[in-house]
């Protein structure tokens, strides 16, 4: 419940309780999804979900209206694992009735369950509602079975409207260009990325070819904008020395919630890549 904690660190703690096999679990979340931080909310949702808490039914329906989309998408996850077919009603509601970002969050969720899922977003993807099959494509994105890109070729092909083509031809572009994401992308040269050289301008530096640049991205992490650092970060991450880690270390208990959230994820990557981190942090 400490909203000073990565996100990342409490996903963890939700996790292992919901994993646990603690019969209070359940009712924590219960409670929890009453709360009023929508970070806490999203939490509870999703250990909702991992349990199958049937009891949370009402309190997940509810939670696909919030103002926080984090906290919508997870309600839709977690009625999707619930199963049952008040529940599916629940995220199906949602695809026909939402926004526009809650009705993509129902048909990403329907894609996490083969049977009802899959033919709600079969039948969605030819409705007469333009935006019911716009977030019909978004929920087929994610089914990686071959009826699946054959119904997106469709529409790409067929449908009369261009909001639907552009979509499904993204969505059909985004899998064949598909990559494990595990995999480390290499990097452009410092001395020829432009947001570092355009930083480096604006302290008087410049970037000179074949160095690796750590002061300056270090000066970045530090003090430039919230783009920036976490640019920096990405590059820092590469060159885990021990002044880097120090500072990214640091960066865990930033204010901004999207730096301390990458900063601890990089922190974790390091550690699973057997690199030294302080024993506490």
């Amino acid at each position: 419940q400490d909203e000073t904690q990565p996100r990342g660190l409490r996903g963890q703690a939700m996790a292992a309780l919901a994993l646990c096999g603690d019969p209070g679990a359940a009712a924590f979340f219960r409670q929890s999804l009453q709360s009023l931080s929508f970070e806490l909310i999203a939490l509870a949702a999703l250990g909702s979900g991992v349990i199958r808490d049937s009891k949370a039914l009402e309190l997940l329906s509810s939670t696909t209206t919030a103002p926080s989309l984090a906290a919508r998408r997870a309600a839709c996850l977690a009625l999707v694992a619930l199963g049952s077919t008040n529940a599916l009603e629940a995220v199906a509601h949602a695809l026909l009735e939402g926004d526009e970002e809650l009705r993509r969050a129902a048909a990403e969720a329907l894609a996490n369950d083969p049977q009802e899922g899959h033919a709600m977003l079969r039948d969605g993807a030819t409705m007469q509602d333009i935006l019911v099959r716009r977030s019909a494509v978004y929920g087929l994105a994610r089914v990686d079975e071959p009826w699946a890109l054959e119904l997106l070729q469709d529409r790409q092909v067929n449908d009369d409207q261009w909001i639907v083509k552009n979509s499904a031809a993204e969505a059909i572009e985004s899998r064949s260009l598909a990559r494990d994401p595990r995999v480390p992308r290499p990097l452009t040269p410092p001395s020829e990325t432009q947001w570092l050289i355009e930083y480096a301008g604006k302290q008087g530096m410049g970037i000179s070819p074949g160095v690796p640049a750590t002061d300056i991205l270090l000066d970045a992490f530090s003090d430039g904008t919230i783009e920036e650092r976490l640019a920096a970060l990405e590059r820092l991450r590469r060159a885990p020395g021990e002044n880097v880690v120090k500072r990214i270390v640091e960066a865990v208990h930033s204010r901004d919630s999207d730096l301390r959230e990458a900063a601890y994820q990089t922190l974790w990557e390091l550690a699973s890549d057997g690199a030294a981190l302080p024993s506490h942090f």
